[in-house]
């Protein structure tokens, strides 16, 4: 099997929920993206020599780490499956970029990441979705339970609606052309699933639930008919915002600024504790994004600010 070393791939951060889309939406930003660098080693199996901006002390221990199980994975499938020496194996270097605990899907991104670079460094045997399994596991490392509305926009790209995650059903949702995401976190305040997830109650009031499945409904429906203004009356969180918003700072005063500044809609990023706006253009995302940054700098709250637009391709070769 024709060996290729020395590329770095980039897997896309995402934004889940997206409002009323509560562990069933996710889309893919252009940036910020996970990276790996892949080369030779003369050991057997995957080896994680580095990870650069490692600020919450990611373990380089292989089955400890996101981008390590799922690499793992996919070079034991292919020993096992393809014309693979048994004593393969590669060294990937991890640069993560994008930030742990904001809300950005990191550990998502760095598992596609790891799956799509051992795939790709010996010949590319598996398609996209067939590498869905490993990565699946990669991400159970790193949070727990299986989840994909995050993991698949990285890999894929695109808005994705995820139906069922057992049995990863899900489906890409159209895209309306020119929209762009903000999304602004203080760099200090990191949250983790168990502590979004032990403030969330299990019972919800039956006329939020069907709010939030109507809203859902024409979250999609705005998608297929590109009706903004229908998009922008969806854009509300009715089960876990409410029991989420004050684990970050400013929440609600973020998420009027950026209504009053022409965001279509605006709520947590994911699980938080970052903060995401939709617009409908460039324009109205850099009014939103300068509305917010003064609220956290005039807090002098450290913060990052970032502008982008859906990725459309999700990980690949850089």
């Amino acid at each position: 099997m024709k060996f290729k070393s020395n590329f770095k791939v980039i897997a896309p951060a995402t934004i889940a929920n997206l409002g009323c889309g509560l562990d069933t939406l996710g889309l893919a930003l252009s940036a910020p993206c996970d990276e790996i660098i892949v080369k030779p080693n003369t050991e057997s199996g995957i080896h994680i020599s580095s990870i650069l901006n490692n600020k919450t002390k990611i373990p380089l221990t292989t089955d400890q780490n996101a981008a390590g199980v799922s690499a793992q994975l996919v070079l034991d499938h292919l020993k096992n499956n393809f014309d693979l020496d048994s004593n393969a194996g590669l060294d990937l270097t991890l640069n993560k970029k994008i930030g742990v605990g904001y809300g950005l899907g990191s550990s998502s991104a760095s598992a596609v990441a790891g799956a799509y670079a051992v795939n790709e460094a010996f010949g590319s045997r598996l398609s996209k979705r067939e590498l869905i399994p490993f990565i699946i596991k990669g991400e159970e490392v790193a949070e727990g339970r299986q989840r994909i509305n995050s993991l698949i926009p990285s890999l894929l790209g695109g808005i994705i609606l995820t139906r069922d995650h057992q049995n990863v059903d899900f489906h890409r949702l159209p895209l309306i052309k020119g929209l762009h995401i903000v999304v602004i976190y203080a760099r200090n305040q990191r949250l983790t699933q168990r502590q979004v997830r032990n403030n969330l109650t299990h019972k919800t009031d039956i006329d939020n639930a069907i709010q939030q499945s109507a809203n859902l409904g024409a979250f999609v429906q705005a998608l297929y008919t590109t009706n903004l203004d229908l998009l922008s009356n969806t854009l509300t969180d009715y089960i876990a915002e409410k029991h989420w918003c004050d684990l970050v700072p400013f929440f609600k005063e973020l998420k009027t600024a950026a209504l009053e500044h022409g965001a279509l809609g605006a709520g947590l990023a994911g699980t938080g504790s970052g903060v995401f706006a939709l617009c409908k253009n460039s324009l109205e995302a850099e009014k939103v994004a300068n509305s917010l940054e003064h609220i956290y700098s005039s807090k002098k709250i450290r913060n990052t600010v970032i502008l982008s637009q859906i990725d459309h391709e999700g990980v690949r070769i850089a």
